[in-house]
């Protein structure tokens, strides 16, 4: 009973910034709850880089297209890459810049989930980003 308990008791003390999304999450999944994981790590799948910039990297994540064919974004996060991923950047600065939708930039990204919206001077809008992150590239 007691080691039960111990056990128990430890885990209520494990910091959650360590409590992070054990399996990667689609990005359309994740972003309907991405404000509660505020401070985790986190890896999500299908994010198609489509905006690269020397600061940071936009990722939209897609839903399946309309009936007229036309493929529709369910929002998006703005990624900050760590200083060890500057091959990457460079790669999306070099690929993924112009906003195409092909598979090259359809990557999976491992990050820290911030609010992104302060240093857009946003108060009360919730602007979520992935920052020290890490990209997976399909090849």
């Amino acid at each position: 009973m007691r080691v039960g308990c111990a056990v128990f008791l430890t885990g209520l003390l494990i910091p959650s910034a360590s409590r992070a999304l054990e399996a990667p999450s689609d990005v359309v999944a994740f972003l309907g709850a991405a404000r509660h994981h505020i401070g985790e790590r986190v890896t999500v799948e299908h994010c198609h880089l489509v905006y690269t910039t020397e600061e940071e990297i936009t990722c939209v994540g897609l839903l399946p297209k309309d009936s007229g064919g036309e493929v529709r974004m369910a929002g998006k996060l703005l990624i900050r890459v760590g200083p060890a991923e500057t091959s990457s950047h460079q790669r999306a600065l070099a690929h993924c810049a112009g906003g195409a939708l092909n598979g090259s930039c359809d990557v999976s990204v491992s990050g820290e989930v911030y609010d992104a919206a302060r240093s857009f001077g946003l108060d009360e809008a919730r602007l979520i980003g992935l920052r020290e992150a890490a990209i997976r590239w399909p090849d």
